[in-house]
């Protein structure tokens, strides 16, 4: 969740920064464009070295150190992108710009990705002193509280968001899976359950349904998501379909997906959680079937699952010269996943 929160603000902030491109000339704007162009294909080396050679050749920087700093935090190069965002502020003329308030959030943001919880604060603490109103940057500075153990400091910034959205779930369970991600999983229950105890009372079904099931309460996560239930809405039957996994009737949130898919069409998560349901009847082909259409729609958010249980599924097919090839080209793509790693160990013993 928290990388899918950065990447789609990324996106939204790349294009006001780019555009302008007073005091630069045509070889470095051509050199950004291609970076840019670079960064929206995920080929982040690349434009590393684009965006290196357009600082070499311009003294106009502080917009082209931002972009570096973001492209370094997507390589997971934490270091760099503090390096890169600092070089950034420090490129300023001394007057303060809107764009040095963005700049300093991402420069906390890679602190704390880099575990430098308290430098973090710090950056956090002078945004609020001079951008009061900017409600992100509690909720930024309440995740950083929450890894340093301030729980209290953690809650009291969550507060401010919520209360100027009291009827946003989606950002009261934002915070309930950091309090939880964040080892205080006691804590993160008794603030879901307070949040559903004082939910407005034109809180949807379907949000009173998902708190109910991210609190176990599969009971009456059935009952709300059935009463909400919504062919149009691949949110909603994926909720539902859920909670049936999670009392082990498999057989009818199959049939919620393929009725969604039959009625709307496709959706790679409803096709990920239909193969995941078909894998636990055993029907492993029609899992493969699965698993294999939804990667056709090459959806971002649902590749890496689908492609890992592609893999899974030719190996309980006893196919293992298939799944350890599946498996190669998934830690080809995603080199860090231990899990994948120890799996494609497990599969070269086999065929």
């Amino acid at each position: 969740m928290k990388k899918r929160r950065l990447v789609v603000l990324v996106a939204a902030l790349f294009v006001s920064t780019i555009i302008g491109g007073c005091g630069k000339s045509k070889q470095v704007m051509q050199l950004i464009d291609k970076a840019h162009a670079e960064y929206e294909s995920a080929d982040y080396m690349s434009a590393v070295s684009d965006y290196t050679e357009a600082l070499e050749l311009t003294n106009d920087k502080k917009d082209i150190y931002r972009e570096l700093g973001i492209t370094y935090i997507e390589l997971e190069m934490y270091p760099k992108a503090i390096e890169a965002f600092t070089e950034s502020l420090h490129a300023g003329n001394g007057f303060i710009k809107a764009v040095d308030y963005d700049i300093n959030l991402y420069l906390a943001k890679a602190y704390s990705l880099n575990g430098e919880f308290e430098k973090a604060v710090t950056i956090y603490d002078a945004v609020i002193e001079m951008k009061p109103k900017l409600l992100e940057t509690y909720y930024e500075r309440g995740l950083a509280y929450l890894n340093l153990g301030n729980k209290t400091g953690a809650i009291e910034d969550f507060a401010k968001v919520t209360a100027s959205d009291p009827k946003n779930i989606d950002k009261y369970l934002d915070i309930y899976f950091a309090i939880e991600d964040a080892g205080f999983s006691d804590d993160a229950r008794t603030y879901l359950q307070a949040t559903l105890d004082n939910a407005p009372a034109s809180t949807s079904d379907y949000d009173k349904g998902r708190m109910c099931y991210y609190l176990n309460d599969y009971s009456n996560a059935r009952v709300y998501l059935e009463k909400a239930k919504d062919m149009s809405k691949p949110d909603t039957i994926l909720m539902l379909g859920k909670t049936y996994e999670a009392i082990n009737d498999y057989s009818y949130a199959s049939s919620l997906y393929n009725e969604y898919l039959s009625e709307k069409g496709n959706n790679a998560g409803v096709y990920s959680q239909l193969g995941k349901c078909r894998m636990y009847l055993e029907d492993y082909e029609a899992a493969l079937l699965a698993y294999s259409s939804g990667l056709k729609l090459d959806d971002p958010n649902w590749n890496q699952v689908l492609l890992y249980n592609e893999a899974v599924a030719y190996e309980y097919m006893l196919d293992f010269k298939t799944a350890y090839t599946k498996m190669k080209d998934y830690l080809e793509k995603y080199p860090k996943d231990e899990n994948a790693q120890r799996e494609l160990i497990f599969l070269a013993s086999r065929y």
